[in-house]
C-alpha cells in the first residue's frame, strides 16, 4: 500500500476510535493499542474508494457502493439519519445532512483527481449522494482540496489561504485554543477546519493525528480527516503502516490497493494550447472537407504541424483532421470513430486532441465530447479537459 495515500484516512480513524465517546485532550496517548478498532469512517472511505475505482467502467451510482459496503459492516458506529438511509429497502434520496459524514469518507476524490477542478466535482458527487446540504457539499469539497493540494506539493499557507478563501473556514485558531472550548460535534462546518487546523499546526503524520484526537469531540472523524491530509502531505512512516495491518480486514487492503492501482492509470488530458510536438506526437483539429485551413486550430495545424492545404480528413504531418464543418453531430461522428479506429493501430503515436467542433463550427463541448467516449480507454490518445470532465462525470 503507498505510505502517501487512503490509507492515511483509515489510520486515522482507527488511532481515533476508542477516544470517539471517551475524549483525551492531550497528545501522549498510546498510538495504536488492542482497543482500536476500524468504524464506519473506514467503511465509507472503502466504499468512495471502490466506487472511484470503478467509475469509468461502469454507470452504478455511488449510493449502491455505499448501501453494499455498509450493510456488509453494519455495527460500527454510523449516525442514525445515514443509518436509515443505509438499511431503507428502496433506495432513498439525500436527506439535506451537512454532518461530517462527507468528509469522513472523501479522501479517495482528494488522492485519485489529476486536478484541483476534478478534485472538487468528485468531493461534491461523492458528498450529494447523502449529504446534499450546501455544507454537507463544502465540507467534504474542502478535505478533497487540502488532500489535492497536499499530494501536488503545495506549501502549508497555500493550503491555509486557499480553504479559507474558497471555504470560509477559519483556520487562524490554534489547537490549544480550540482544545479548551471545543465540545463534540458532528457537523462540517465544526469538524472540518478543526482537522485541516490540526495538519497545519503539525510536523509529521503522527503528530497530525495526535493533534487531531487531542482536540476532542469526534475524535475518530477527525483522525480520518487529518490523517488523508497528513498523508498527502508527509506520507505514513512504515512502521505505522506495517502495525495497522492487524485492525484492516484484507478485502479493505485489496479495495485500496485496486484503488492505487488505478491511479497509476495516466489520465490522458490534452493541454489547452499546444505549441509544440514530441517527435510522436499527433496535433488533432476539428477541419473542413475541403481542407480550408484558414483559421482556429486548423490555421495552427496548417502554419506549425504539417497540415496540407486542401486536404480535410486524416493524418497530414503531424496533424490529423476531422471534419466538423458539413453538418449535425451523427456526420461528425464517422470521421471520428475513424480517428479512433487509426489511433488503435498507430500505438506508437500519441494524439493530442483539441476540442474540435467548439470554436467556428459552434457546437459545444457536451455535444461534441459524447462522441469520444471510447477514446477515454485508449492509452494514445488524450482529450482536451471540457471532454474528459464530461465524459468521466
Amino acid at each position: 500500500m503507498n505510505n502517501k495515500g487512503i490509507i492515511g484516512a483509515i489510520i486515522g480513524d482507527i488511532v481515533g476510535s476508542r477516544f470517539e465517546f471517551n475524549n483525551y485532550r492531550s497528545t501522549d496517548f498510546e498510538f495504536l493499542n488492542d482497543k482500536c478498532f476500524f468504524t464506519d469512517d473506514s467503511v465509507m472511505t472503502i466504499a468512495v474508494a471502490d466506487w472511484v475505482t470503478n467509475k469509468r467502467q461502469t454507470d452504478r451510482h455511488l449510493a449502491l457502493y455505499l448501501r453494499e459496503w455498509g450493510r456488509k459492516y453494519p455495527n460500527r458506529g454510523y449516525g442514525g439519519m445515514f443509518l436509515r438511509w443505509l438499511l431503507s429497502k428502496e433506495l432513498s434520496s439525500p436527506y439535506n445532512s451537512f454532518g461530517n459524514g462527507s468528509a469522513m469518507r472523501v479522501s479517495p476524490c482528494g488522492f485519485y483527481a489529476q486536478s484541483l477542478d476534478e478534485a472538487l466535482l468528485l468531493a461534491k458527487q461523492s458528498a450529494e449522494v447523502t449529504h446534499n446540504h450546501p455544507e454537507g457539499i463544502k465540507g467534504a469539497q474542502s478535505v478533497a482540496a487540502a488532500i489535492y493540494l497536499a499530494k501536488t506539493g503545495s506549501t502549508k499557507a497555500i493550503i491555509k489561504e486557499y480553504i479559507e478563501n474558497n471555504f470560509g473556514y477559519d483556520l487562524s485558531r490554534t489547537c490549544d485554543e480550540i482544545r479548551r472550548v471545543y465540545k463534540f460535534n458532528e457537523t462540517c462546518q465544526e469538524t472540518c477546519p478543526e482537522a485541516i487546523i490540526a495538519f497545519l499546526e503539525s510536523h509529521d503524520y503522527e503528530s497530525a493525528i495526535r493533534l487531531g484526537i487531542s482536540l476532542g469531540g469526534d475524535s475518530d472523524t477527525i483522525g480520518a480527516i487529518t490523517g488523508g491530509i497528513a498523508a498527502a502531505y508527509y506520507g505514513i512512516p512504515d512502521s505505522i503502516m506495517e502495525d495497522v495491518k492487524r485492525f484492516i480486514p484484507f478485502e479493505f487492503i485489496d479495495i485500496v490497493e485496486k484503488f492505487e492501482n488505478s491511479m497509476n492509470t495516466e489520465k490522458r488530458i490534452s493541454a489547452d494550447i499546444i505549441n509544440n510536438l514530441k517527435p510522436n506526437e499527433i496535433f488533432v483539429f476539428g477541419s473542413n472537407l475541403d481542407g480550408m485551413h484558414g483559421g482556429g486550430a486548423a490555421r495552427v495545424a496548417y502554419n506549425k504541424f504539417g497540415a496540407i492545404w486542401g486536404q480535410g480528413v486524416g493524418l497530414q504531418g503531424q496533424s490529423y483532421a476531422i471534419p466538423t464543418m458539413h453538418g449535425g453531430v451523427n456526420v461528425i461522428k464517422p470521421y471520428v470513430d475513424e480517428f479512433i479506429d487509426f489511433a488503435k493501430s498507430h500505438t506508437e503515436l500519441k494524439f493530442l486532441v483539441t476540442r474540435i467542433g467548439c470554436g467556428i463550427a459552434g457546437f459545444t463541448d457536451e455535444e461534441i465530447a459524447p462522441l469520444f467516449k471510447e477514446a477515454i480507454e485508449i492509452e494514445n490518445i488524450y482529450l482536451p479537459k471540457s471532454f474528459y470532465y464530461i465524459l468521466v462525470k
